[in-house]
């Protein structure tokens, strides 16, 4: 009987590292990956239920290869959906075969092969020592770049996230399984890691760590032979600590770039959220950064519309912004998510409201953005080669460039999916690392010309 799998992965980064091990797992145990789901046995739908959006995104995905389901095959939904839904799924969608929450991902095997005996397991436990669930993985990002999660799960009781809910307490992972799966990585052609985890500058605390945990493991990850770039995503500004930002200092290879997403400025605001302190203390963290790590690159996420936000609380946010002059923000409007403290509170900002406040920070945010992409014309900075590109003929990047075909890569400065990168001409390979000067920007990404390139690539 053949043993066929075809993954779907919607959401974030850590998701996307829990499908990567759940294919890695089917493949020694004897299946096939195919990217077409008509070809596969079962497929899998590995899901988010963060806000609204992801959740109509999942639910249509899911419909979608129910819909297409043919006979005999299995149709499986993993991830923070089935995790917040169980068997209701099942219930509601009668083509599901089996449902595997956030935790259990270590017996996908086993949940297959229940599926297919007709079965219809549900698994949604919570594994309280993840340490063997991230190895083997079949990496899917560009072979020079891995998301490395070094935790799992939550403890910030944010009355906006139903995270906790679906992810469970949170647990680092040790140093040892963490430091073990880095060199897998590295052996395996992998120079940039990208740190995740719901909270990453929380990482040790539950270890015995009162301080400066994340500090100690970028030591031990810098001397990973192989890895060249260390990258921090998700920082939170209550678990930042000194000893952090002096790694981020003094350690070459951590990437001179800070993700802290703070949700919004005003402090009425924050105690609404059972977010920390207040914006005054937030530009004081970010000023920190600054002076001890110069040319850092600083990006950040708010929440537009939170219940209760008022006229007042946007322009502080809106004038905040203007005073931390940020890189890069992400802006989301407020989501009313069922089974969360904020669903049910006074002062809920209607939809067109929320749109009209998010259009007004965006363009507060532009200005700041396009102060800071400016201030890096003519830098020579490394870059991380990932493709070859054609560039529309109304991109404004195709008039500096003077061509339609372009190398696409990232700086230290640029995160992938989320920051753009750098488009520039000349011979360069994937995998490769070359110096490029900043020759101009548009609205999202820089432009320049390569100066000089390592020999060094990856196959």
């Amino acid at each position: 009987m053949s043993k066929r799998v075809s993954f779907v992965s919607l959401g974030c980064a850590k998701n996307l590292v829990d499908t990567e091990v759940m294919i890695a797992k089917l493949g020694e145990a004897g299946w096939e990956l195919t990217g077409d789901a008509a070809e596969a046995d079962t497929v899998v739908v590995n899901t988010c239920a963060f806000i609204d959006p992801a959740k109509a995104e999942s639910t249509d995905a899911i419909m979608e290869q129910a819909e297409r389901k043919q006979t005999g095959q299995q149709l499986i939904v993993a991830g923070c959906l089935a995790q917040r839904y169980g068997e209701q799924l099942q219930s509601l969608v009668p083509e599901i075969d089996g449902v595997v929450g956030t935790g259990a991902y270590g017996g996908i095997v086993e949940l297959l092969e229940d599926a297919r005996a007709g079965h219809h397991p549900v698994r949604l436990q919570f594994d309280e020592e993840p340490e063997h669930d991230f190895l083997p993985r079949l990496v899917t990002t560009p072979q020079a770049t891995a998301y490395l999660k070094i935790a799992e799960g939550c403890d910030h009781p944010c009355t906006f996230c139903i995270i906790p809910q679906l992810r469970g307490k949170f647990r680092s992972r040790s140093e040892e399984s963490i430091l073990k799966e880095a060199r897998a990585l590295a052996q395996a052609g992998t120079k940039e890691l990208i740190l995740i985890a719901q909270d990453t500058s929380m990482w040790g605390r539950d270890r015995g760590y009162r301080r400066g945990g994340l500090a100690h493991l970028l030591e031990q990850l810098h001397e990973v032979d192989g890895i060249q770039w260390i990258r921090l995503l998700y920082l939170y500004p209550a678990t930042v600590d000194s000893e952090l930002i002096d790694a981020m200092a003094r350690l070459p290879k951590v990437c001179k770039y800070m993700d802290m997403p703070l949700q919004h400025a005003h402090a009425e605001v924050l105690r609404g959220m059972l977010r920390p302190s207040n914006g005054e203390r937030y530009l004081e963290i970010i000023n920190d950064f600054r002076e001890r790590v110069p040319g850092i690159t600083m990006r950040s996420t708010f929440i537009v519309g939170f219940p209760g936000e008022t006229e007042e609380h946007v322009a502080y946010l809106e004038e905040w912004i203007g005073r931390a002059q940020l890189d890069r923000v992400g802006f989301f409007e407020y989501s009313q998510e069922e089974g969360t403290p904020s669903a049910d509170l006074p002062g809920q900002v209607p939809a067109q409201e929320k749109r009209r406040r998010l259009v007004r920070l965006r363009e507060a945010q532009r200005l700041a953005s396009s102060k800071a992409r400016g201030r890096r014309a003519g830098e020579q900075v490394r870059i991380l080669v990932e493709e070859r590109r054609s560039l529309r003929k109304t991109d404004p990047l195709r008039a500096g460039l003077g061509s339609s075909q372009a190398w696409f890569g990232r700086s230290m400065g640029e995160a992938p999916g989320v920051d753009g990168g750098v488009y520039f001409t000349g011979e360069a390979e994937p995998g490769q690392f070359v110096e490029v000067t900043l020759e101009g920007h548009g609205p999202f990404d820089f432009f320049g010309r390569i100066t000089s390139k390592e020999t060094a690539t990856i196959g």
